[in-house]
């Protein structure tokens, strides 16, 4: 079927106005593509190199946590770098280092038919991340993996809204020329030739061709749509080449992390001439930048010989790397020092490079060689030392010795002065019912025989009978009570001299050890008008050392005695018991006597400290009761004392005293 002219030239003008929309959508996309792809590479290539160069040296001497902190750092706010993660991986795939948020299965990442491969760099686009790997020299020489990833959602962002933008209006701009096309023919081919100009332009990238004006019909609308579409695309690729300033920047900002690491840095050619240096190097070799830049190593003053160069160029030669080897070279200050030296072969402006790292090691190796000196004579001053603490330890094994037997021998000695004052005491208290008893029963004697002569002489009455009998049963009373007295008096001192004397661990009530102790000191309290009150409960039980107890009462009696009530006609003495919640039992002795000054009580534990020096006065009663308590019984004192108001001394003790080293556990039932 024929078609007409006119139908040829639409159905040829509507093929025309599809393959040059065709036309220029594609070569759009492709160039965007192209300008995102190969942007993305480059800047993906530059970050490997800088991130290489900085990481290299803290990967092979193990150290990759030193740098955390700087990377976080410099990847903490998206808008200063491109870079969204960065991770080191060991040759098994394990993480070494990670900084953002890498993908979990970042090996598996790179095993896709999208892989790009050049110059050792291996990228990977997935979403708006380029994902890119690079080998790493790690520590024993282990070659790990490089991980980062960068973001393009910018130039992603771009494309997209030009490809949208641009797709619209060639849309507009098709269905415009066509109706355009059909409503007029005339001149359409000289309209349609300047359109075809315009898009061959936009295919060649010049954006700023212009269509003039035909009255406002439709062609010219859709030469507008297309100028519009022109105009869109030169805003996008401006937008782009804002990006690529962007990337610029940041290689900028990476160069300057390349300047102020920390380690001495060279990049190097393949003939070994320096092409880049850090400041880190001026300061450890005193090198500027006009000696170094464009010149060998062995053009300046470097090396600490020619034959030290040699050698480890020849290494690098043989071997293709070097990896901690040391060397000798000359520092700032001009001495030699020993400097460890890794090398990281790298691409760079399409050429092969090598990056230097430079460790300084002097100092850690005349460390290490004044340590091995001291080692070698480390074990002879051992042995002497050795030796002398042995005697050492023989004279003090020796002192304490003597001071525990010096200290038993007190202890025993203050025991014996203490059971004598008791016996002295006890003595002067029996007496008075073994007078009266006496007394009693020589007036009874004499009652007697004067009943019997008078029953002899048949004289007795019954008034002189019941006499008689009256003065017997008084002088049998007299003789009972003196004699019960008597007896208790003896009771509770063979029960306190027994304590002790013997002081055997056994099952007791408080309150009735301090009874028998405060009995044995009646005469004395009598003597110097002090009333003892005793507030302590019946049945508080304890499993502890009776003579030991009794021996801390008559310390604290016999001080009280002798120091709380000087120039005083009367005083008394408190004693209470209180159980605590943790099941040990406070024990309270309180007075009403003069008290101490602060001077006195923080001095009143020492050992020969008395303030009755030469009246009789041992210094060693608080001491004793201290030791007691806190060694034997197992508890702890306090003393609570106020100038002219008494003192309040507090035992606390355990129900249960802790068994004495060396002595055979008594339990004897109260």
């Amino acid at each position: 079927m024929s078609l007409s002219l006119r139908a040829k030239f639409l159905l040829s003008s509507g093929l025309v106005l599809a393959l040059v929309v065709s036309l220029l959508i594609w070569n759009s996309l492709r160039l965007l593509d192209n300008a995102v792809s190969k942007n993305a590479d480059r800047v993906a290539h530059e970050y490997a190199v800088t991130l290489n160069l900085s990481l290299s040296p803290y990967a092979s001497s193990g150290r990759l946590n030193d740098i955390r902190s700087y990377l976080q750092e410099m990847l903490s706010d998206p808008r200063d770098s491109f870079v969204r993660y960065i991770a080191v991986l060991d040759p098994a795939g394990r993480p070494l280092l990670q900084v953002g948020q890498p993908p979990n299965q970042l090996p598996a990442l790179f095993r896709t038919p999208a892989l790009r491969q050049a110059e050792g760099l291996s990228t990977v686009q997935t979403g708006r991340v380029l994902h890119a790997r690079s080998p790493l020299l790690l520590k024993d020489n282990a070659i790990g993996a490089l991980h980062f990833g960068i973001s393009t959602e910018d130039l992603d962002k771009a494309r997209d809204e030009v490809l949208l933008q641009g797709g619209a209006i060639a849309a507009v701009g098709f269905v415009s020329g066509l109706l355009l096309v059909v409503a007029f023919t005339a001149g359409i081919g000289r309209r349609l030739r300047a359109l075809s100009e315009q898009a061959r332009g936009l295919v060649l990238s010049h954006f700023d061709l212009a269509l003039p004006a035909r009255g406002g019909d439709e062609l010219d609308v859709f030469s507008h749509s297309l100028q519009t579409l022109t105009r869109a695309l030169q805003r996008r690729m401006g937008e782009l080449d804002a990006a690529e300033q962007r990337l610029r920047e940041s290689e900028a900002r990476f160069r300057i992390l390349f300047d102020t690491a920390p380690v001495p840095l060279t990049v190097t050619n393949e003939s070994g001439t320096i092409v880049a240096m850090n400041q880190a190097l001026t300061r450890t070799f005193g090198l500027t930048v006009d000696e170094v830049l464009g010149r060998r190593s062995d053009q300046f003053a470097f090396w600490d010989s020619a034959a030290e160069r040699e050698r480890i160029w020849g290494l690098y030669q043989r071997e293709g790397v070097i990896r901690g080897e040391i060397a000798k070279t000359r520092l700032a200050d001009g001495k030699t020092g020993d400097i460890a030296i890794w090398t990281s072969s790298l691409r760079l402006d399409g050429g092969p490079a090598v990056v230097w790292a430079l460790m300084d090691l002097t100092a850690e190796l005349e460390a290490k060689r004044a340590l091995k000196e001291l080692n070698a004579s480390l074990e002879q001053r051992v042995r002497e030392r050795s030796a002398a603490l042995e005697r050492a330890n023989a004279d003090l094994s020796a002192a304490l010795e003597n001071l525990q037997r010096a200290q038993g021998e007190l202890l025993a000695s203050e025991k014996m002065a203490s059971l004598g004052a008791l016996v002295a005491g006890i003595a002067h208290e029996l007496n008075t019912p073994i007078g009266n008893s006496l007394l009693a029963a020589t007036t009874l004697s004499d009652h007697v025989a004067q009943f019997r002569a008078q029953v002899a002489q048949g004289t007795l009455k019954r008034s002189v009978l019941d006499a008689s009998l009256a003065d017997i049963d008084m002088a049998s009373q007299l003789i009972a009570g003196s004699l019960n007295k008597a007896a208790q008096l003896i009771a509770s001192f063979k029960q306190v001299a027994a304590d002790q004397t013997n002081d055997q661990r056994r099952r007791f009530d408080l309150r009735n050890v301090i009874d028998d102790t405060i009995a044995t000191f009646a005469p004395r309290l009598r003597r110097a008008q002090c009333e003892v009150q005793l507030d302590v409960a019946a049945g508080i039980e304890l499993d502890s050392y009776p003579g030991s107890l009794c021996q801390v009462i008559n310390n604290l009696t016999t001080n009280a005695l002798a120091h709380a009530f000087e120039d005083r006609r009367h005083g008394r003495i408190t004693i209470s018991a209180d159980n605590l919640p943790d099941g040990s039992v406070a024990l309270h002795y309180a007075d009403d006597g003069i008290g101490m000054t602060p001077e006195v009580l923080h001095r009143v534990f020492d050992p020969f400290f008395t303030t009755k020096m030469g009246r009789g006065g041992t210094g060693l009663g608080m001491h004793i009761v201290y030791n007691i308590v806190t060694a034997m019984l197992g508890g702890r004192v306090e003393v609570d004392t106020t100038l002219g108001r008494g003192t309040c001394i507090t035992l606390t003790l355990p129900r249960q005293a802790p068994q004495r080293r060396g002595s055979p556990e008594t339990l004897v039932g109260a």
